[in-house]
């Protein structure tokens, strides 16, 4: 039976050609730019997008920052995020895993990990990795469906049941404890479509458990 981090990049690597195009892509497009927003970035900026997919975030964040890199643990969606950032040469893109980051500590001031938090196994250990590779005081933005509503509820045991790389939607207010858990503090939460979703904005603070 596949992993669901393999699971998870086999459906990535196969949907990476559509990817921008196709009307779920479209409509997931909107939350990812609003919690890029939430971000402020501004120049001089080291800006890090986890689970990047074909790189909206970090072609829109070259324009601003210092330093725009993407990670995404498909490769296929990395090699097409590099073909749509040909008019974007200061946009950097990696295939890597969110539990294990190839970065060196404290090395952006700016993290986003939008729709794919939801896909990860061992989701805490990626918190900890993303505040490893964010400097003091660097700004976080998580993004994600949640399971604060019923009917999200009923879609993650379907989607559990029938999505071999989903893993599990988490409460909003999980996701706060988990991310002041794993070193950020001054967190707030803008829910969008009636709490379907929300937008995590936090710092990375000077200590961490």
């Amino acid at each position: 039976m596949l992993s669901k981090k393999t699971a998870a990049r086999e459906k990535f690597d196969r949907w990476a050609g559509t990817y921008e195009r196709d009307r779920r892509s479209r409509f997931n497009a909107r939350p990812q730019r609003a919690a890029l927003a939430a971000l402020g970035l501004r120049p001089g900026d080291r800006f890090l997008d986890v689970g990047c997919g074909t790189g909206a975030a970090v072609r829109a964040a070259a324009a601003v920052v210092e330093r725009a890199v993407g990670v995404d643990l498909s490769p296929e969606m990395v090699n097409r995020a590099r073909e749509l950032a040909r008019e974007s040469p200061d946009a950097e893109f990696v295939v890597g895993d969110s539990e294990e980051l190839p970065f060196p500590d404290g090395a952006f001031t700016a993290l986003l990990c939008t729709s794919s938090f939801h896909h990860y196994p061992e989701p805490w250990r990626a918190l900890a990795e993303m505040a490893r590779v964010l400097a003091v005081g660097g700004r976080f933005v998580l993004a994600d469906g949640t399971s604060d509503r019923f009917v999200a509820r009923i879609a993650d045991g379907l989607l559990r049941r029938f999505d071999r790389g989903h893993v599990r939607l988490y409460r909003s207010d999980e996701l706060v404890e988990r991310i002041r858990a794993a070193g950020f503090d001054e967190i707030a939460v803008r829910a969008m479509w009636d709490g379907g979703y929300v937008i995590v904005s936090a710092r990375r603070g000077v200590w961490k458990q």
